[in-house]
């Protein structure tokens, strides 16, 4: 099964980015940037959702040119930021997965910039990512096969 055929399989048609409120004036004027890019044009972030550590290693590992993004929307790394303060008005952009056949695109099999964590191309995504159980939800019956 391709990507695009994983995707639907499992009824994903949205992908997420957590941030603070206080950032979407920014959004919405520049569109949503990677590091690099926010870094290369100057552009102040109110808020940023990883601090100065999570930067560099973003940066040693080259996925700073990389917005992050979740398949889920419930991702641990919002509660964790959220029970810390260091996002204190935190919202969900809704973004259509299209975006990801536009540009090169990188799924992980953990919070990318761990030193452990592995970078794939998306479409080895259900190789890397065990989607029914991060999901929670069972594949669809074959409605030949009856139980």
């Amino acid at each position: 099964m391709n990507f695009k055929e994983t995707l639907k399989h499992y009824g994903i048609t949205s992908i997420w980015h957590f941030t603070d409120k206080s950032n979407l004036a920014s959004i919405k004027k520049y569109g949503l940037l990677s590091l690099r890019l926010l870094s290369q044009k100057n552009i102040d972030v109110p808020c940023y959702g990883a601090n100065s550590f999570s930067h560099f290693l973003d940066r040693s590992k080259g996925i700073d040119k990389y917005v992050h993004l979740a398949i889920i929307p419930d991702h641990p790394m919002l509660y964790i930021k959220k029970r810390n303060g260091e996002i204190p008005n935190p919202i969900w952009l809704e973004i259509d997965v299209s975006i990801l056949f536009e540009k090169e695109s990188l799924c992980c099999n953990q919070i990318a910039n761990k030193n452990s964590a592995r970078c794939y191309n998306i479409n080895k995504i259900a190789e890397v990512i065990n989607l029914k159980r991060l999901l929670n939800k069972p594949a669809p019956r074959d409605p030949i096969k009856r139980a």
